[in-house]
């Protein structure tokens, strides 16, 4: 928070009213997490800047002496329990990452660690290199040049088993067959190249934490008739943090699968009520098990029924008598690319946001677990102001850069665990859990401000500025989806109809006043 006063290309009062929505995001998660001596830190904060905002002080030290306080207090939670820390990503560089990596790794939830890349030569660093990515869940290389590639052919070799078993990335300056080879080779997961593709690295650092968060081991489902074969399988599995789920009966199979998704089916080629075949064709037409994998397991050696097995609707083939730890190999693999494949189908390709219906089925998700909990939820609809005009005046290129610099306020401002998703066109949906109708308005007026008063500069070296529009619906006013976004668009209307750059939530919830444009 403290880099953010010491910007001084930007207004004082922009730096405030930044720091403002950042101090604000944590606070609510403070709450949160039932932090009191930092949510106290924090709501003294806000009351400094607002005083700051009515009567301007000569300089900011009272504000940095608050966030120095705070700062201790988040390093003392962090050494009192490590179990809530971030998890982290080690990035080994010879320069320092640019902000916008390190924007997308705090959205995606990591907490960066930097090593230089240079010092790695020194024989006496290998073995803190060593804890620090065995500890890491994430590995980040970058390679600026050809002599900080050439740097990379230490860790290359140092971190040869880290790369190959945890989620790593090489970003290269440059783009030829013989890096790709050479990181395919150390065992890097993912390549990128300058310039970022900020929408892919969003997209790779979203799926990686649904890969590695241990609270989502990989579900298993396996359907054999033999019940001794689900005891036997289920006690291997169960070591591995995987759930595991095995059935014997195919109605109940099918039921099953519908209601825990799995992540893999273990199939059973010839059972006594039903064919595996047939069973495997049932499954492919419900929608949630279309791509699922489905790997058949027997003592089948008829190449000729093997393949067909595999055509009419699984996914490989595995003899009964495969080794447990291959078949552990085997299913991991499987179960994590396709949860990767799911994470890329959900994203859209310009902003890495969640897409159209991937935030329809969070909101949605949202509105069932805000029911249980009995917790409020906000549902806000964004457009952008003359988008048209935006397109028309400078080209469509320009258009995608306003996109995109909105997609990125949104990512890096908002709560991790709040939804954040481009619904169509310029028009963004954010679900805000446990956040009341009045919260979410303040709380998105906040960026509205931010977002009008930071000029866009665009290819040709133009800039511009651009504004947005906010209706905003709330749980239990609305009690479904449906209700919910048709009441937030009919809000954004009603803020497009009374000029634009504005937020409208229903009258109840500001008494009749909801927040004005500045």
């Amino acid at each position: 928070m403290e880099s953010v006063l010491s910007q001084s290309s930007a207004h004082r009062k922009t730096r405030l009213v930044d720091l403002l929505v950042q101090a604000e995001n944590m606070l609510m998660d403070a709450r949160r997490i039932r932090q009191p001596q930092l949510a106290n830190a924090l709501d003294r904060l806000l009351h400094a800047i607002q005083q700051e905002l009515i009567s301007p002080a000569e300089d900011f030290s009272r504000l940095i002496r608050l966030i120095r306080h705070i700062d201790r207090i988040i390093k003392n939670m962090l050494l009192i329990s490590h179990k809530d820390a971030l998890p982290v990503a080690l990035i080994i560089s010879a320069q320092e990452p640019s902000d916008v990596l390190r924007d997308a790794l705090s959205r995606a939830g990591f907490a960066p660690r930097t090593i230089n890349a240079q010092v790695l030569n020194q024989a006496l660093e290998h073995d803190k290199i060593k804890a620090l990515a065995d500890e890491a869940e994430l590995i980040m290389l970058l390679a600026q040049d050809d002599e900080s590639f050439a740097n990379l052919e230490l860790p290359f070799t140092l971190l040869e088993n880290e790369l190959r078993h945890k989620t790593s990335l090489l970003i290269s300056s440059k783009d030829s067959f013989q890096i790709r080879a050479a990181s395919a080779k150390a065992g890097v997961s993912h390549f990128l190249t300058e310039p970022l593709d900020v929408s892919r690295l969003n997209m790779l650092l979203q799926s990686s934490r649904i890969l590695d968060e241990e609270n989502k081991p990989l579900r298993v489902l396996m359907v054999d008739d033999m019940v001794t074969a689900g005891v036997y399988w289920g006690k291997h599995f169960q070591k591995q943090n995987i759930n595991f789920r095995f059935e014997s009966k195919p109605e109940q199979a099918y039921r099953s699968a519908v209601e825990m998704q799995p992540d893999i089916i273990l199939l059973d080629l010839y059972m006594p009520d039903i064919d595996g075949i047939d069973l495997a064709k049932i499954f492919r037409e419900h929608p949630r098990l279309l791509d699922v994998p489905i790997l058949f397991m027997s003592t089948e050696e008829n190449d000729r029924r093997r393949m067909n097995a595999k055509i009419q609707g699984g996914d490989d083939f595995l003899n009964k008598t495969i080794a447990i730890d291959d078949l552990l190999k085997m299913v991991r693999y499987r179960a994590l690319r396709y949860r990767q494949s799911m994470a890329e189908k959900r994203s859209d390709s310009l902003t890495g946001l969640l897409n159209h219906n991937a935030i329809k089925d969070l909101v949605e998700a949202e509105i069932d677990r805000a029911n249980r909990q009995n917790q409020p939820l906000s549902v806000v609809l964004i457009d952008i102001d003359h988008f048209k005009n935006v397109n028309d005046t400078f080209g469509h290129q320009a258009g995608d850069i306003v996109i995109r610099k909105l997609s990125n306020l949104l990512n890096t401002r908002l709560r991790r665990y709040d939804g954040v998703g481009r619904y169509g066109g310029e028009e963004f949906m954010i679900t805000l859990p446990n956040t009341d109708e009045q919260t979410a308005a303040h709380l998105i007026n906040r960026l509205r401000v931010q977002f009008g008063q930071s000029a866009i500069r665009t290819e040709n070296g133009s800039n511009m500025l651009c504004t947005f529009s906010a209706g905003i619906a709330s749980f239990p006013r609305f009690l479904d989806l449906t209700s919910l976004i048709e009441a937030a668009d009919q809000h954004l209307y009603v803020a497009k109809a009374n000029g634009r750059n504005r937020v409208v939530c229903s009258e109840e919830a500001l008494g009749a006043s909801p927040p004005k444009p500045d």
